[in-house]
């Protein structure tokens, strides 16, 4: 990349990085476009040539927490922990994620808006299953789980699963189906 290009890529997530923290904190619906443009230290007229509306501004947010996340999820898989203790920290970076995701995005119907579902669809299928994938495979090497359950009915669980998380269930529930997920019905103590 050359100079300019570099500066464009620096002030969008400049742009973006003040978004994620103005939002999290006063809400989207409370934050202007002049909030974000001074917090960023940039002007208006960046923000509408970058992003076009306050809208797609929130939506690539989003996309930029998720990508967080799973380079969060990635590193994790990729170290050098069990299975039980990737699971746990996994539950853990996954409620996490959840409670910074109702904070900030439960606001605006971003579940129903297509963008967002289009997106969902894609990043499980070409990111989020393979990272579970890896971590079931490991389950399975290490004896944790069962090594007759097929891989294509975990799949259809981890769809299941992923399906319910995004719709407009409690912050209670959501946070159950996690534990479900990640520990079955017999909990984490089993």
């Amino acid at each position: 990349m050359n100079g300019f290009e570099i500066r464009r890529e620096n002030k969008m997530k400049d742009i973006l990085n003040a978004a994620l923290q103005l939002f999290s904190m006063r809400g989207i619906k409370n934050v202007s476009i002049a909030q974000i443009a001074k917090s960023a230290n940039v002007s208006q007229v960046s923000i509408y040539n970058f992003f076009q509306s306050k809208e797609n501004l929130a939506r690539q947010a989003f996309y930029k927490m998720m990508d967080d996340i799973m380079s969060d999820g990635e590193d994790l898989i990729e170290c050098n922990l069990s299975f039980k203790e990737k699971v746990n920290k996994m539950h853990f970076i996954s409620s996490e994620a959840s409670d910074k995701f109702s904070k900030i995005f439960n606001q605006i119907e971003f579940i129903n808006d297509p963008l967002i579902k289009k997106f969902l669809d894609e990043y499980g299928e070409n990111k989020t299953i393979p990272l579970f994938m890896k971590l079931i495979k490991q389950g399975k090497l290490e004896g944790d789980l069962d090594s007759d359950i097929s891989s294509e009915s975990i799949l259809i669980y981890i769809h299941a699963i992923n399906k319910a998380l995004q719709s407009n269930l409690s912050i209670k529930i959501k946070s159950d189906l996690g534990k479900l997920f990640f520990y079955g019905l017999f909990g984490s103590g089993n």
